[in-house]
């Protein structure tokens, strides 16, 4: 009797810890992603950068991020010439000037919330890991963008990805 006993008691441990493991498995955040209005894109180097036409001067400008502690901080901005919303640099930020741009690095500003609005002329791009997206492809132009990095578990992942093919089945 006594034997039977504890091999129940095995077995009961053994299914909790297979239970366990599976929450663990299906919970952990995981896969760091940048997230845009919810579309999700890999990024494994922690950076990347947004570029676009400014409004006023015409020009290139190119604003650059990391990932730090889970969050989004701009660390430089590059530019043809100032216009407006282009920031002088503070004192503690280093500025170079060469003949094909003007540069602000040493930003190190945490960015809480970061929204884009995708421009008609701007022609936003964001380049992650060496990949190039024409975010006016992807998103409807005069739209509001919303930026985020995670790092999802394997259950929001495949969440997002039932959400997806759910939208495209839907069109």
């Amino acid at each position: 009797m006594y034997s039977n006993y504890s091999k129940k008691i095995k077995k009961t441990i053994i299914r909790l810890t297979a239970v366990i493991l599976l929450i663990i498995i299906l919970f952990k955040p995981i896969f760091p992603k940048l997230l845009i209005n919810k579309k999700v894109f890999n990024i494994k180097n922690k950076e990347f950068v947004i570029s676009y036409t400014h409004s006023v001067n015409k020009g290139l400008v190119r604003d650059y991020y990391i990932i730090k502690d889970k969050n989004i901080i701009l660390s430089k901005t590059r530019f043809v010439s100032y216009g407006a919303g282009i920031p002088e640099p503070e004192e503690t930020q280093n500025f170079i000037r060469t003949d094909d741009y003007m540069e602000i690095n040493d930003i190190n500003k945490k960015i809480d919330n970061l929204y884009l609005f995708v421009g008609t002329i701007a022609n936003h791009i964001i380049e992650i890991d060496g990949e190039k997206i024409e975010l006016k492809k992807i998103f409807k132009p005069q739209s509001s963008l919303k930026i985020e990095y995670k790092i999802l578990s394997l259950f929001e992942y495949i969440k997002l990805i039932i959400n997806k093919l759910n939208k495209m089945e839907a069109q």
